[in-house]
């Protein structure tokens, strides 16, 4: 039997230990799956990603990493866990350059790695590597986004999250942005992502969770739910997954 490359155990979470967000979610997520997770607004969506990343408090329950119990390790640990999460804001330093950027990102490689690594990633994303000396806040969203994306992988990542990597952008850089999660989910690297865009999430997912109140209420392969009317409407706010939006 595969081991999954990520699963929650009864997990609950939130900012305060008698009001959880989170209610018990049971999560399992397979090696090399994108895995989209959506919901209405409030849903717990993004408290559900940054309680297995470390950032929210875990009230109960357990986060599996392949075998390893990470649950209680703290955010910086679970990176060196092979877990990277990329925030929907504050996910780069924009009084930084690139190439700092990404300096700052592989000091948690041996130093002999920290060139070759910040090298391939310059390769993966050309246009970083054009703009190296160029402060990160003066990047357009994607840009900036691409930047987030490539301080994430520094680690040879098992499992990236990202939280609404499109917020903010235009379809054409929401379009190149998931075209480059495609690719990295295509070289094994299992991705979770929360999205606001359903129709954009859904035509690269394997699978996709909804969330309500905190608990999960549906799921199924991306591309059943993309034309499911019925799930659309009860659980996206809408009777057309294509117009669906959840902020």
């Amino acid at each position: 039997m595969t081991v999954p490359a990520l699963q929650t155990l009864a997990l609950a979470a939130g900012y305060e230990p008698d009001l959880p967000i989170v209610r018990g979610v049971d999560l399992s997520v397979a090696p090399g799956e994108l895995l989209v997770l959506l919901g209405p607004n409030g849903a717990g969506k993004s408290t559900l990603v940054k309680a297995i990343a470390g950032v929210v408090p875990v009230h109960s329950g357990n986060v599996l990493l392949g075998t390893r119990d990470i649950t209680h390790i703290a955010a910086h640990g679970k990176i060196g866990e092979g877990l990277a999460f990329v925030p929907q804001t504050e996910n780069i330093f924009a009084t930084l350059s690139i190439h700092e950027n990404l300096q700052l990102a592989a000091a948690v490689l041996p130093r002999s790695r920290r060139g070759e690594k910040i090298a391939s990633l310059y390769q993966r994303f050309p246009d970083l590597a054009t703009k190296s000396s160029r402060p990160a806040g003066t990047l357009s969203g994607g840009q900036r986004q691409m930047l987030a994306v490539a301080r994430a992988l520094i680690i040879d990542p098992r499992v990236l999250i990202l939280d609404e990597p499109s917020a903010g952008l235009s379809p054409k850089i929401v379009a190149e942005v998931f075209s480059m999660l495609k690719e990295i989910n295509a070289d094994g690297v299992t991705i979770i992502l929360v999205e606001q865009n359903v129709k954009a999430a859904l035509a690269i997912a394997s699978r996709a969770v909804i969330l309500v109140e905190g608990k999960i209420r549906h799921e199924g392969a991306a591309s059943t739910l993309l034309g499911d009317p019925i799930i659309a409407k009860l659980y996206l706010g809408t009777s057309q997954p294509q117009e669906a939006q959840q902020p």
